[in-house]
C-alpha cells in the first residue's frame, strides 16, 4: 500500500530520471527546472537571461526548440561573445520594444533586488504574443551572484504577473514536503556520498507521501522547492 502511495506521488520514470542526476550531485532545484523546461516548446527570437553561449547550464539546452541560432544570451557579468549581451534587470535593458518572442529566465529573478522594474522591461521588449518563461528556487541556500534578495512564491507570481500586464500565465510549484524540502537544506553535505545521499532523498519523498494522507492541503504548497511559471505578452 505504501509502495503504491509512494508511486502515486511520483512517475516511476520522474523517479529514476531524478536519482540519475542526483546521484550527480545535480540539486533537485535544479533537477525540477529541468523536468519543467522540458515541457516548454518554443521558437523565433529567444533569449536566455543568466547564461552565455555554450554552457551545459543554460535552460535552453533543455527547452524544445526548432533553431537554437536564434538564441541570444544576457547577464550582468561580460562575456566575450557576438551572442551574448551585457545587461542589468535593474535597469532599462538595451534592447528596443518587441525585440524578441521568447525571454527565458531561471534563477536569475532572486538576485534582482528590484524584480518588478525586470518583470515590467521583459514586458517592453517582448513581441505581441511573446512569453517569458522562467523559475526561480524557494528553499535553497544564499547563494550570491553578487546579491541574493529574495525568494517568491507562487502568490507573489501570480500577482507581479498581472500587475505587468501579462496573460495567461501558469505557475507551477514543485516539491514533495517537509521531508524533502529539509533533504534540499542538507543536500550541499549529503552529495559528498552519492548512495547515501540518494537513500536519503528515497526515503524523504516515502515520507512525505505517508504524511500526505494526513494533511488535506497538497505538501508541495505549503513547503514549495522551486517555483516554475510562463506567460504570455
Amino acid at each position: 500500500f505504501y509502495f503504491y502511495l509512494y508511486l502515486s506521488m511520483i512517475s516511476f520514470s520522474n523517479l529514476i530520471y531524478i536519482m540519475k542526476l542526483t546521484f550527480q550531485k545535480v540539486s533537485l532545484n535544479r533537477i525540477f527546472q529541468q523536468m519543467f523546461a522540458q515541457k516548454i516548446y518554443a521558437d523565433k527570437r529567444i533569449i536566455e537571461f543568466g547564461a552565455y553561449k555554450n554552457s551545459k547550464k543554460n535552460f535552453t539546452n533543455f527547452i524544445n526548440i526548432k533553431n537554437k541560432e536564434n538564441i541570444v544570451y544576457a547577464d550582468k557579468q561580460d562575456y566575450n561573445d557576438n551572442k551574448f549581451f551585457k545587461e542589468n534587470l535593474e535597469g532599462k535593458l538595451s534592447f528596443k520594444d518587441d525585440s524578441f518572442d521568447n525571454v527565458i529566465i531561471f534563477n536569475v529573478l532572486e538576485h534582482v533586488y528590484d524584480a518588478n522594474n525586470a518583470i515590467k522591461e521583459i514586458y517592453r521588449c517582448l513581441d505581441s504574443n511573446g512569453r517569458i518563461i522562467g523559475s526561480t528556487p524557494f528553499i535553497h541556500r544564499i547563494h550570491n551572484a553578487p546579491g541574493d534578495y529574495n525568494r517568491y512564491t507562487e502568490q507573489f507570481y501570480e500577482k507581479i504577473l498581472k500587475k505587468n500586464n501579462f496573460k495567461d500565465s501558469s505557475i507551477e510549484v514543485y516539491g514533495y514536503g517537509p521531508f524533502t524540502a529539509c533533504y534540499v537544506i542538507i543536500f550541499d553535505y549529503t552529495k559528498l556520498i552519492p548512495f547515501l545521499n540518494n537513500l536519503i532523498l528515497f526515503f524523504c519523498i516515502f515520507l512525505d507521501s505517508i504524511l500526505s494522507i494526513f494533511v488535506k492541503t497538497s505538501l508541495k504548497k505549503i513547503y514549495p522547492i522551486t517555483i516554475c511559471f510562463s506567460a504570455k505578452k
